[in-house]
């Protein structure tokens, strides 16, 4: 038989049939990409542990986020981090529990690439090569030089000390003498061997000194005494002789306030306020490179080093022939730049205000409502101004109250003295009242720091202030002028009176007893130099004539056997 020819509708079916195939197709092709699209999954090892831990990890972690940020992924990213708590436990404690911990956690997912930033994650990455198989290895390493990784692809921080050291000279020439700080660890050993060599170039310029081994009092104590034409080099240390952990953002910050000396470093993270920086190796540029690696890139591991300077500090000690290329921080901004924001939202709200009046009186509407609303709304806004006008006048209070206070003693400084001299003997004149003035040295002072320790010496120092401070009138006013010596100020007082008070004075301390660290006693005494200004002299005194007839009879007592008060 023939066979059966298909009718038309047969034939329109099987063509709706093979048309709606066709679409299908399409729709799947169309939505293949979005199916196909595969996660990368790279994991990072941090050293330092928490961004809150360690200012270096924080600052790593900002130029990570930026760099992700402004580059447009060419793939999609599942990120895992994990941090060893190096900063706050040590080394080897924070290796103790982190691969049986890693393998609970991620037992379960197959990592395209690990990424280790610093020594302690690389190391542990390093010895342990059946962890994680199969999975690319990268170790950014910029603390240890003398370590390459084997099993992986290395990206090592060249630290280039030659430009570290060379800079010192360059940016002040008035510096003869580096104090370099590190501590006894093989890590800082190894850097410090660096440093040792490139120092070499300059030794005919420079003479260095290496504290390596000290507490962090003695090095506190220490760096106060460098005088100028000094200046500090400090590595990033986190121990000290006795072993005590302190991070080295919080031992920069102590040694600016501590020191008069321009303090540098090779470590982005320790130019803070009062450090002067120099050729550092940068946190930030690290945390890009890393990012570079995580989006498969070529990190640019060259430009990671580079200048970086504190403004302050440039101008507190002058600093001068800073490289162009430098990046400085903390500039001061124009009142206007700081507070751009603000003028900007408070010019919208008079704009937006105004509108809002013009519409009201326009439509009459809710007249009394609207307008009760505006003038509570303009008085939040002006106790809003004047709560952060009251902030910043106390905030300003404060810095005054710091810049004039010694901070061992609590009693009034140098510069605080110098402007109540000042004062009081304009004063002095308009009144024609007399005004007396007593220059203080501690005798042998040198014995009691080279014998009790200078912690025995800082208690010697702020019983005597003590005993000053308390054995003088409300109008009095004692300050410390440096190290040792004192200065204390008498107004309306004449000279037989204020050498009086001295007496006093003298035997008060010399009645003190001071514990030793080794439960012995530290008995003290003083010399004390008085001058008196009177306003019916021939030759009006100033401050420093003041002070320089004062400094005189403190020599005359001094070379006279000390333990005495000398008039003049």
């Amino acid at each position: 038989m023939p066979p059966t020819m298909p009718t038309r509708d047969h034939q329109l079916e099987i063509v709706l049939r093979h048309l709606w195939r066709g679409l299908l197709l399409i729709a799947m092709l169309i939505a293949a990409p979005s199916w196909a699209a595969q996660e990368r999954k790279v994991l990072v090892l941090y050293s330092l542990g928490s961004d809150s831990a360690s200012a270096w990890q924080g600052l790593v972690q900002k130029g990570l986020t930026a760099e992700l940020a402004r580059r447009d992924l060419t793939s999609a990213l599942g990120i895992f981090e994990e941090r060893f708590d190096a900063v706050r436990v040590g080394d080897q404690q924070a290796l103790a529990s982190m691969e049986p911990y890693l393998r609970a956690k991620y037992a379960g997912i197959k990592f395209d690439a690990i990424i280790t930033e610093s020594y302690v994650a690389g190391r542990f990455l390093s010895d342990r090569p059946e962890l994680f198989p199969g999975a690319q290895r990268h170790y950014v390493n910029y603390d240890r030089m003398g370590w390459a990784p084997t099993d992986g692809k290395g990206y090592l921080v060249q630290a280039d000390f030659g430009r570290t050291i060379g800079i010192v000279p360059r940016v002040a020439p008035k510096v003869r003498k580096v104090v370099v700080i590190g501590d006894g660890t093989e890590r800082m050993q190894e850097s410090l061997a660096a440093v040792r060599k490139a120092a070499d170039q300059y030794r005919r310029e420079l003479a260095f000194e290496y504290w390596d081994n000290l507490s962090y009092a003695e090095m506190y104590s220490q760096a106060a005494q460098l005088r100028p034409g000094s200046a500090i080099f400090l590595l990033p240390t986190y121990h000290d002789r006795t072993g005590e952990r302190r991070r080295p953002v919080d031992i920069a910050r102590k040694l600016a306030a501590t020191t008069q000396v321009p303090i540098f470093t090779n470590w982005a993270a320790v130019v803070v306020p009062g450090v002067a920086g120099g050729y550092v190796v940068s946190a930030e540029r690290i945390g890009r490179a890393i990012a570079d690696i995580l989006m498969q890139r070529q990190p640019d591991i060259g430009g990671i080093p580079g200048y970086l300077f504190d403004h302050g500090a440039i101008q507190r000690f002058h600093l001068q022939n800073i490289p162009p290329t430098a990046q400085i921080l903390n500039r001061p901004q124009s009142i206007f730049r700081q507070y751009l924001w603000q003028i900007l939202a408070g010019g919208a709200l008079i704009v937006v205000e105004g509108i809002l009046i013009s519409a009201l009186v326009v439509s009459l509407r809710s007249r009394r409502q609207t307008l009760c609303a505006l003038h509570d709304e303009r008085n939040q806004l002006e106790e809003r101004v004047l709560q952060r006008t009251l902030e910043l006048s106390a905030a300003n209070t404060k810095l005054e109250q710091l810049a004039t206070t010694d901070p061992l003693t609590g009693i009034g400084n140098r510069r605080r003295m110098t402007e109540q001299i000042n004062k009081e003997l304009e004063r002095s004149r308009r009144f024609r009242h007399p005004l007396s003035l007593l220059m203080v040295d501690i005798d042998h002072f040198k014995n009691v720091n080279d014998l009790h320790g200078h912690e025995a010496g800082d208690r010697a120092i702020v019983a005597v202030s003590r005993a000053l401070a308390s054995g003088m009138r409300s109008i009095d006013m004692a300050s410390r002028f440096g190290g040792e010596e004192f200065v204390l100020l008498m107004p309306e007082t004449d000279i037989d009176v204020a050498s009086s008070a001295a007496e006093r004075l003298r035997a008060d301390v010399a009645a003190l007893r001071i514990a030793g660290d080794k439960g012995d006693e530290i008995t003290l005494t003083i010399s004390i130099g008085v001058a008196a200004s009177y306003p019916d002299a021939a030759s009006p005194d100033s401050a420093s004539s003041l002070l320089s007839r004062a400094d005189k009879a403190l020599y005359q007592a001094k070379h006279a056997g000390r333990d005495r008060v000398v008039s003049c």
